[in-house]
C-alpha cells in the first residue's frame, strides 16, 4: 500500500509539473504574440514617403498632416529662398538651426551665415494655402553623389519654439515646446539623381501651421533634422534647408494668415490678462 501511495504522489507531482510547463509555455506564447502585435502596430503607424519613385506623399500624425513633394530645379537666388540650416556628415547626419556661438556646432550643423536663428515671424512669410489648409513651406536641397550612392532618407524632422534665441544643446528636448515631429519609423526617401547638381532644390516640405497655434511672432523656431541610415547613407556635400518666401501673398493665402495672426495675438492677450490677475 505504501508503494501505491508513493506511485500516486509521484504521478500527481508529474501532472503538476506538466500543468506548470503548459502554463509557462502559454505565458511565453502570449508574451511573444503581444510583442509581435506591438511591432506590427508600430510598423503600421509608420509612414514612408517615397520620393524616389513618386512625386509626393503625406505623413499624418497627432500634429497634423505634412506634405512632402519632389520638385524640379528651382531658382535659388537671393530673395527667392532663405537658407537657415546646413548639415553635413556620413553615414548619418543631424543638426538644428541656431546662431549660438560655441567652439563647435552641436551636431553636424555647418557654422556660417546659412545656419542661424529663425523667428516665427520669419516662418510665417512662407505661409501658403493648400486645399483650404494653411502650411509653412520649406525647400530642401540634397547634395549626394551619383550612381548607387545618390539616395538619402529624412529620418526625423522636428520643430520647437522658444522665447530664447541662439540655444545650443545636445539634448534637443531643451529647445523649447515641441510643435511638430515625425512619429517613430516615419521617413522620406529621396534620390539626388532625379535632379542635376546641388543648389537647385529637391523637395518641398509643407508643415501644418495649425501645429504652431499660440506661438508668438517673436518666438524662436528651431528645426531639427536627421538624415541617412544603413540603406540610404548621407554622403557627398551638405544638405541645406531654406524658407520659401512669398513676396506677394495670394488673396487665398492672405486671409488665412490674418486668421492665424488673430489667433496668435488673442492667445497672447488672454495669457497676459491671466498673469495680470494672478499678480494682483
Amino acid at each position: 500500500m505504501r508503494n501505491i501511495g508513493i506511485i500516486t504522489n509521484a504521478a500527481m507531482t508529474i501532472r503538476r509539473h506538466q500543468q506548470n510547463n503548459r502554463t509557462m509555455k502559454t505565458i511565453r506564447v502570449s508574451l511573444l504574440l503581444a510583442a509581435a502585435t506591438l511591432i506590427i502596430a508600430t510598423s503600421a503607424r509608420a509612414t514612408v514617403v517615397d520620393l524616389v519613385n513618386h512625386d509626393s506623399g503625406t505623413i499624418t500624425n497627432q500634429y497634423g498632416t505634412a506634405i512632402f513633394e519632389f520638385t524640379q530645379p528651382q531658382p535659388t537666388g537671393t530673395g527667392v529662398i532663405k537658407p537657415f540650416l546646413r548639415v553635413q556628415a556620413d553615414p548619418t547626419e543631424q543638426g538644428y538651426n541656431t546662431s549660438g556661438v560655441t567652439p563647435a556646432a552641436p551636431f553636424d550643423d555647418k557654422a556660417g551665415i546659412w545656419t542661424h536663428d529663425l523667428t516665427f515671424a520669419d516662418l510665417m512669410t512662407t505661409a501658403v494655402n493648400v486645399s483650404g489648409q494653411l502650411y509653412f513651406k520649406l525647400l530642401l536641397d540634397i547634395n549626394e553623389p551619383g550612381g548607387s550612392k545618390s539616395t538619402i532618407n529624412l529620418l526625423q524632422l522636428q520643430f520647437y519654439t522658444s522665447s530664447q534665441g541662439s540655444l545650443v544643446t545636445t539634448d534637443i528636448s531643451q529647445l523649447g515646446t515641441l510643435r511638430y515631429s515625425f512619429s517613430p519609423g516615419d521617413q522620406v526617401l529621396m534620390d539626388a539623381a532625379r535632379n542635376h547638381g546641388s543648389g537647385s532644390g529637391d523637395m518641398y516640405a509643407y508643415i501644418p501651421a495649425s501645429a504652431f497655434a499660440g506661438t508668438s511672432p517673436n518666438d524662436f523656431v528651431y528645426m531639427y533634422c536627421m538624415f541617412g541610415n544603413a540603406d540610404a547613407e548621407s554622403q557627398g556635400g551638405f544638405e541645406e534647408w531654406a524658407l520659401v518666401v512669398n513676396p506677394i501673398p495670394e488673396a487665398s493665402t492672405f486671409f488665412p494668415i490674418i486668421g492665424l495672426l488673430a489667433a496668435v495675438f488673442s492667445t497672447q492677450f488672454v495669457r497676459r490678462r491671466q498673469l495680470a490677475q494672478v499678480s494682483k
